[in-house]
């Protein structure tokens, strides 16, 4: 796997998760963007892979009001625009509830990091998505 940024698309399985909601219709994104963030709920002791799930919730927050400006929007034009307006409120409520689980404070993913700045810039990024998906 690779990361070569802070950003919620900026990893091979950001990436490739995004990659596979593309060619989906809406209601197939939102099922697919619903059970990503009950895998993560549901993981128990199991860690889900963290740049999924951030790259899943940055994708509602884009979608939302809040979220049309976010920069990283410009890694996938049109991204804005896949989901239906107002988006389902247990979308919103779950994609938050999944970074709570898959980035615990003391989690590995947080720990990965070497670069302090570039920890402190990716917990603003995290930070930045659940404020957007709090603002429903």
């Amino acid at each position: 796997m690779g990361t070569w940024g802070v950003g919620p698309f900026d990893s091979d399985t950001a990436e490739d998760f995004v990659d596979g909601l593309e060619n989906l219709s809406v209601p197939q994104r939102i099922e697919v963007l619903r059970a990503a963030f009950r895998r993560a709920i549901d993981a128990g002791d199991s860690e889900p892979l963290p740049g999924e799930i951030i790259a899943a919730a940055a994708v509602v927050a884009a979608n939302m009001p809040a979220g049309e400006t976010l920069s990283w929007n410009e890694d996938y034009p049109g991204i804005s625009e896949w989901l239906v307006r107002p988006i389902p409120s247990d979308v919103a409520a779950l994609s938050i509830q999944a970074l709570e689980a898959a980035l615990p404070a003391n989690g590995w993913f947080w720990q990965s990091w070497i670069d302090d700045e570039e920890k402190r810039e990716s917990e603003a990024v995290v930070s930045r998505i659940k404020s957007v998906l709090s603002s429903q």
